[in-house]
């Protein structure tokens, strides 16, 4: 891989061999802007907007974030929560009109690596517990409970399962911006008929859980521009080699496996644990949310 820059220039997907790409090189543009009715302050953000330093087969190479509009002392600071998700938090003394948090990152992503190792088995059950959790947003009800018990009968085994269930969420509704939000559970959506990214997500979410098989949310991005995008990693213990964890990643959406095209930002139990932005202000003002995004390709390698 070569040096790559801000003005290296942007490769068409489209013109790319993807069943002979080893590792390409990403480079991603995350843009909010908070603007206010009237003058905040005592403003207090958190940012789920850059990729920690590795996930899977992905790095992180470079990455800033600028954040603009603000008057008076201002700081960022970087941390970890508990799901290795890097975290951002601004804190601003007062805001007259607008604040901009723009992201700027290249992520390399490979080909070979599809696990993660553990060498401390009490830290490996420990995750594949928490990521069998049912949430708010992953809640069943009798449907879902219904829809688990008959995709769990004469399951071969778990990951022929998770297959299955994959199969019956990319299915289980139709794709339709505006029914749902952010808050909506599995069970809503279902009821529903319709939804997003995320939705679809927190059903497969939802029966994988009720079967036993620990699997998590991941917010990140595809290539393009347009909003974030969710998909599914499925957590898998390697029976044959203990302290080994098989990840096997899913996008219910598109109903396929995920590929080197997808940029993960976050992961977690449900979309409440990788908000992409939130936060608090004192002052009279209403804010309005506007975003944007741009990921693209700026190199890639031919195995």
């Amino acid at each position: 891989m070569g040096n790559v820059t801000d003005d290296t220039p942007a490769l068409d997907p489209r013109s790319t061999d993807w069943s002979r790409v080893t590792s390409i090189v990403c480079r991603v543009r995350q843009h909010y802007r908070y603007t206010y009715t009237d003058a905040v302050w005592d403003l207090k953000q958190q940012l789920v907007m850059v990729p920690p330093d590795w996930h899977l087969d992905q790095r992180l190479l470079t990455y800033h974030l600028e954040v603009r509009g603000v008057d008076g002392d201002c700081s960022l600071t970087w941390e970890y929560d508990h799901f290795g998700n890097r975290i951002g938090r601004v804190v601003a003394a007062r805001v007259p009109r607008a604040i901009d948090l723009e992201a700027h990152y290249e992520v390399e992503r490979r080909s070979a690596a599809r696990g993660q190792r553990r060498s401390n088995l009490a830290a490996l059950n420990s995750e594949l517990a928490t990521y069998l959790e049912l949430t708010a947003l992953t809640a069943p009800d009798a449907r879902l409970d219904a829809v688990a018990r008959a995709l769990g009968e004469n399951a071969s085994d778990s990951r022929a399962l998770a297959d299955r269930v994959h199969d019956w969420a990319a299915s289980a509704i139709g794709y339709q911006a505006g029914v749902t939000g952010v808050h909506t559970p599995a069970a809503m959506a279902l009821h529903l008929g319709s939804g997003v990214c995320q939705d679809y997500a927190h059903l497969m979410l939802c029966v994988l859980r009720l079967l036993g098989i620990p699997a998590r949310y991941v917010s990140g991005h595809l290539l393009g521009e347009g909003a974030p995008h969710a998909w599914v990693e499925v957590l898998f213990e390697d029976a044959t080699s203990p302290g080994r964890l098989d990840v096997v990643a899913y996008d219910p959406t598109h109903h396929r496996r995920v590929g080197l095209s997808y940029i993960t930002v976050a992961v977690g139990r449900d979309f409440a644990d990788v908000t992409p932005t939130s936060g608090v202000f004192s002052g009279p003002g209403v804010g309005t949310l506007h975003w944007s995004k741009q990921a693209e390709i700026v190199e890639f390698d031919y195995g």
